[in-house]
């Protein structure tokens, strides 16, 4: 799916439902760890999530028979816990996963394996994980409208090891993302993280990609 019509696709969810996403990793020494998510959705996308074929719109589990299923499939990964409440007109599901390994992390967050790469050379292991893969500019007021439709929901990624690990925003193509007014990034420390309004995240033209380093 190229980048204007993944863009078309989350659009049409958000056009009647916002979604933000809250996810923190925490790994062990031994290399398991644990998931700790929240989805903030309105009622409608968490009735299309139960759906069969949600896939070909939503690219993440969204109800608890969604996380049932992908547990099944990802090896090495196991659902502790799921709740759901009411917030306001939002549906606000909280879910906590075990992986067994680095490489089931991986296979949760991106099945395909192209949009999440995990590479250990010297004792160095390096995770990459591209949220916008990018091709070329979009259109202006279908960003504007997007940007609109999502405020006030972000997605907020942290990560933490077992020993001091860096975190850096890249474009697609690899180069050093540094002018991001509405990101907030901790780019040094046990725990590491990236937070940014969902809107904005799509205004990278060429691409964001996260790259999470750690011994």
């Amino acid at each position: 799916m190229n980048y204007r019509v993944a863009l078309i696709a989350v659009i049409l969810i958000m056009a009647s439902s916002c979604l933000g996403v809250k996810a923190d990793i925490t790994l062990t020494g031994n290399g398991s760890g644990l998931i700790s998510l929240e989805y903030r959705l309105s009622r409608t996308a968490e009735s299309l999530g139960k759906l069969d074929g949600n896939e070909r719109w939503l690219t993440v589990p969204i109800g608890k028979a969604d996380f049932e299923r992908t547990v099944a499939r990802v090896e090495g990964l196991k659902l502790r816990s799921f709740s759901s409440k009411t917030a306001g007109q939002d549906t606000v599901n909280t879910v906590k996963l075990e992986f067994a390994d680095p490489q089931s992390l991986v296979r949760f967050l991106d099945a395909s394996g192209q949009r999440a790469t995990l590479t250990e050379e010297g004792g160095v292991n390096r995770l990459s994980l591209v949220l916008v893969s990018g091709s070329g500019r979009i259109d202006a007021d279908l960003l504007t409208l997007f940007q609109t439709i999502s405020e006030g929901y972000t997605f907020s990624l942290s990560f933490t090891a077992p020993r001091e690990g860096t975190l850096v925003v890249y474009d697609a193509p690899g180069n050093l993302l540094e002018e991001m007014s509405a990101v907030t990034v901790v780019a040094k420390g046990k725990t590491v993280s990236f937070q940014s309004p969902i809107g904005d995240i799509f205004a990278f033209s060429d691409g964001v990609r996260l790259e999470l380093v750690w011994e």
